[in-house]
């Protein structure tokens, strides 16, 4: 069956960049990863990756649960799925080239809430800037909420509020306030981030459900007429104490543990070392005896095997077989008159 034929083509509305609302702009290196995680758990029909070429979208790649992946020729052996999970449908470039920078779509089929997409947009590694992290810590743990808020300092003037999050070479939309109240939610927080776009003196925003990829640094970037105001946050776990209690009682157990089993070695190599000493004792004490009771005379004792021992030998044999013959020596000894 011919690949091109599962390819389902997802026309997405509207083609031009200007005011596309981009979910993730990633810095331009040697090795790209576009990151596309879909954050629900339904079912996941079809994955289709696309870039805009001035006109229109062109496909890249086909991710289909049966029929496998299914890569264009312009992109064969330039990109490949790292992890193509149920979830995970991020996309990487070995090599990549300025040709590269542009917009991204990651449109994925599901069912039954349809069509989930993210736009991502790569750019020249000169455009990419990210401004200095401010001391603002915030502690949270996996699985908390985080609230963040931003009291910016240009009046009456505000137009917009962008809630980013930060990585190292990657910016990611959290939330986009308009002037009017608008919200624009970026596809990673869409279903868990509750936001106020009301107040005109700050903006406040809480993050849902953090997971170990959310530690990050966090900005506020608020722009009015006249001015921009920024503002940063770095989010860090926190030590929860149960989980100290957890790792010292492992420790504990631990060094039990290995002092049970050094003295379980311990004693039994002293046995057998013991063991050892008494059978040589008494393979000594054997010996020993052995050669105090000894007869003098080794014939007794021993075979040998020489000719003159068997000539030996025979004679005794010879002895001991002839019986004794006696002899009336009166007669023969008596003379003649």
């Amino acid at each position: 069956m011919d690949h091109a034929a599962l390819i389902v083509v997802l026309q997405l509305c509207g083609t031009n960049v200007e005011g596309k609302f981009v979910d993730s702009t990633v810095k331009l290196t040697e090795k790209v990863k576009l990151e596309c995680i879909y954050p629900k758990k339904d079912v996941i029909i079809q994955t289709s990756w696309m870039k805009l070429n001035v006109t229109h979208k062109e496909n890249i790649a086909v991710l289909h649960p049966i029929y496998g992946v299914h890569i264009e020729d312009k992109y064969n052996g330039r990109i490949y799925f790292e992890n193509a999970s149920r979830e995970d449908k991020s996309l990487s470039f070995i090599k990549s080239t300025s040709e590269d920078v542009g917009l991204y779509f990651c449109s994925i089929v599901t069912y039954p809430d349809g069509i989930w997409e993210k736009v991502i947009e790569i750019i020249q590694t000169d455009a990419f800037e990210v401004s200095e992290k401010q001391d603002n810590p915030v502690f949270t743990k996996p699985g908390g909420n985080v609230a963040f808020t931003c009291p910016y300092k240009i009046g009456d003037s505000v137009q917009q509020v962008m809630w980013e999050r930060i990585k190292a070479d990657q910016v990611d939309t959290v939330v986009l306030c308009n002037l009017s109240g608008k919200q624009s939610f970026g596809s990673d927080f869409k279903e868990r981030t509750l936001v106020d776009c009301s107040d005109q003196a700050n903006s406040m925003i809480i993050i849902q459900n953090f997971t170990a990829s959310d530690f990050a640094t966090y900005r506020c970037v608020a722009t009015g007429r006249n001015k921009t105001y920024v503002m940063s946050f770095t989010v860090a776990a926190t030590w929860d104490p149960k989980w100290f209690i957890i790792y010292i009682a492992g420790g504990i157990s631990a060094v039990v543990l290995l002092l049970i089993l050094l003295l379980i070695f311990c004693i039994t190599t002293a046995y057998r070392k013991k063991n050892k000493r008494k059978r040589i004792t008494e393979a000594l004490s054997k010996a020993l005896y052995s050669t105090q009771t000894q007869p003098a005379n080794s014939y007794g004792r021993f075979s040998f095997h020489g000719t003159q021992n068997t000539e030996r030998r025979g004679e005794e044999s010879l002895l001991e077989q002839t019986e004794e013959i006696y002899i009336n020596c009166k007669n023969v000894l008596h003379k003649p008159h």
